[in-house]
């Protein structure tokens, strides 16, 4: 957690010059704006153009060609986080980007797949009716092979680059000093869903979702809630990215096979114990996914250190 949060570099001492930090604060403030600002405009930009050329050259948006470049506005959206990290001097180890903490996070979210696929079926047979909930497949075409590329490699960390890797540490850094460290976290990660639930709310109406009801809002928010949870406890963006891609494009599917509501206890039961399983390995990933990052022991006891004493904050 100690390389999560980047302080505003400065060493402007906040007690004897008041107005120089607050004109500081100021600037930061704007240049948050001109970010969120950018990433409205510009990958809504990059999908109208993607939408002309798809138009004037006939290319179908279920073709190979279409999946492959209805990435483009993701990837533009990854682009313009990693120029605001630059220009901000913020290196990828100080938002979660190391290439080993690649394998703990595959290992993550490999894991939760396998909790989903075992947990609610076999919790659905249990409590309602055996075959309830089955796994499916559409095997390795060529189209599938595309969307995953796409989904796990461009658009996940796309978007995580964008939310929790630059703009939620940003609005970390705006709070004022003398608000607790857990509170600072828990407005920026609120700022940061209320504002991507805006963005995803404007592409699905550019994507010609013309009737967007409150239950999808609602389920890009939990679930980016709960993305950011994970983030803040991994300390790991690919840990992000990867759940990101798995919620855009799962390598599985579930079918089901007979009719049943959201409300029925088994599927309570089944996906409450589902969570309690994804909590389960992030709240244990310091064990086990430091280990498999080969952190060096003394930065590891030092960061340690340094989180106990926000935590006193």
């Amino acid at each position: 957690m100690a390389k999560l949060f980047r302080k505003i570099p400065s060493d402007i001492n906040p007690l004897k010059h008041l107005s120089a930090y607050y004109a500081l604060k100021k600037r930061e403030l704007l240049f948050t704006l001109f970010y969120m600002l950018a990433i409205l405009i510009f990958p809504w930009l990059a999908f109208l153009l993607v939408r002309l050329i798809a138009t004037f050259t006939l290319i179908q948006p279920n073709s190979i060609l279409g999946h492959s470049i209805s990435g483009i506005p993701n990837l533009i959206l990854g682009l313009l986080a990693i120029a605001f990290l630059r220009i901000d001097d913020w290196d990828f180890a100080s938002i979660g980007i190391t290439l080993k903490k690649i394998i703990p996070a595959l290992i993550f979210v490999v894991l939760v797949l396998a909790g989903l696929y075992i947990i609610l079926p076999l919790g659905m047979a249990i409590f309602f009716e055996p075959r309830t909930l089955q796994i499916s497949f559409q095997g390795f075409t060529p189209v599938y092979i595309i969307l995953f590329i796409r989904g796990w490699l461009i658009v996940g960390i796309s978007e995580e680059l964008a939310a929790r890797g630059y703009l939620l540490n940003k609005y970390y850094t705006l709070f004022p000093e003398t608000i607790r460290p857990i509170w600072k976290k828990i407005w920026a990660i609120l700022f940061t869903m209320l504002f991507f639930s805006l963005l995803n709310y404007i592409r699905l109406l550019t994507a010609g979702h013309m009737f967007i009801n409150s239950t999808t809002l609602l389920t890009y928010f939990a679930y980016g809630l709960g993305v950011s949870y994970l983030y803040i406890r991994t300390n790991n963006l690919f840990v992000a990215g990867f759940m990101q891609a798995a919620f855009i494009f799962p390598p599985l599917g579930l079918i089901v096979g007979k009719e049943f509501a959201l409300l029925d206890p088994g599927f309570i039961v089944s996906f409450g114990v589902f969570i309690l399983f994804v909590v389960l390995l992030a709240e244990t990933y310091a064990y086990w996914g430091k280990a498999l990052e080969f952190a060096n022991p003394q930065a590891k006891t030092n960061e340690e250190a340094q989180n106990g004493a926000e935590q006193k904050a």
